[in-house]
């Protein structure tokens, strides 16, 4: 009998390295990320559009803010399409579907073949606000895209909040090779145009088990009702191998610094607000459920979508919207990762190992 030598399948590609970048590194050892060399602590006190423009482009640009501005309203076809859909239509599907037929523009013409990605990243805000709003957004307008958005969806007047917002947005802007990344660059390896890549990027960020864990999360907390609740709730999970959702990251071997970021911000936004029990109710299931993995000698915390729901939540948008803003920002690391692979492309081709029946041949 030959024996035949049987590959090593790497589910899920863990721990396979498939190519370069220069967008961002995520060192999971000591709890890191830098995006183009910058690290994320020094990058949350800038402008969103300014770290924006570093990720996508290369570097700083105290004007991209206003590109994205000028050229971030919908067209009157582009308005009819979002409001000729039901309101209960996913705010995700809405971005995948509508992503590929927004009108073409030149305005990012110095961007190549991304071009049309940065005309699309630009109209993001306005196509998630018009669906909120289940109305017309186009007077609406601010000097920032952080501002106008929030003007759009007719967010609280609240410092606090909207700059909350802006450092949940810097922090979701990129993040190595995650599944919508890579499913992105997937697409950008065939040669399709970058509005299809995006879309298929935003199919990816719709699953629970990647962006879609925001929702989630929050969803979590308001199940589990109070912090008195939360031991019983984790040990419950845990008996039962149910995941908690928002807890731990493939990626991160000590605490996500995302996390530790938006936990600051949303316990500030939350205090003496009818929200407290809601975050009170997520320290304490992080709480028990970092206790109940240390018992078993692992270092598990709260993620980066853990938090991030509630902050969200101040601004007044239910929880079917969160992934959609998740997806208001990483449209810029998409882009980057699109125009990075395109410079020394080779279409994305894996193999498989078969495990059928035996093939019968013809005799």
């Amino acid at each position: 009998m030959v024996n035949v030598q049987q590959p090593v399948i790497h589910k899920g590609l863990d721990g396979v390295v498939v190519d370069t970048t220069a967008v961002s590194l995520v060192d999971g050892a000591r709890g890191e990320l830098s995006y183009r060399g910058h690290e994320i602590g020094a990058l949350v006190g800038r402008p969103f559009a300014e770290v924006a423009a570093l990720v996508a482009t290369g570097s700083f640009d105290a004007d991209f803010g206003r590109r994205l501005t000028d050229h971030g309203t919908l067209s009157p076809r582009e308005e009819a399409l979002v409001l000729a859909l039901p309101d209960a239509v996913h705010p995700m599907h809405v971005l995948q579907g509508l992503t590929p037929v927004l009108d073409p523009s030149d305005a990012f013409a110095d961007q190549g073949d991304a071009a049309q990605g940065f005309a699309v990243a630009a109209k993001l805000p306005a196509l998630i606000a018009t669906h909120f709003r289940r109305a017309s957004v186009r007077d609406i307008r601010a000097e920032d895209p952080i501002r106008q958005f929030l003007a759009q969806i007719d967010a609280p007047e609240h410092e606090a909040a909207r700059r909350a917002f802006e450092v949940a947005q810097i922090l979701q802007i990129e993040h190595g090779f995650n599944a919508g990344t890579f499913t992105a660059r997937v697409v950008a390896s065939t040669l399709a145009p970058v509005e299809n890549a995006l879309s298929a990027a935003f199919g990816a960020l719709h699953g629970v088990l990647h962006g879609g864990a925001d929702q989630a999360a929050l969803e979590t907390a308001d199940r589990v009702g109070s912090p008195e609740r939360a031991a019983a709730f984790v040990d419950d999970c845990l008996a039962s191998g149910e995941r908690v959702m928002g807890m731990g990251h493939r990626e991160y071997k000590v605490i996500d610094p995302r996390a530790v970021h938006l936990k600051g911000l949303a316990g500030r936004l939350a205090e003496g607000t009818p929200h407290e029990v809601t975050f009170r109710t997520l320290e304490a299931i992080e709480a028990r459920f970092s206790e109940r993995m240390a018992e078993r000698g692992k270092d598990l915390y709260a993620n980066v979508e853990f938090y991030k729901g509630l902050v969200f939540r101040v601004l007044g948008l239910p929880p079917r919207f969160f992934t959609a803003l998740f997806g208001m920002a990483r449209v810029y690391g998409y882009l980057a990762h699109f125009v990075e692979c395109r410079e020394d492309n080779r279409i994305v081709r894996p193999q498989a190992h078969y495990v059928g029946p035996p093939v019968a041949r013809a005799s």
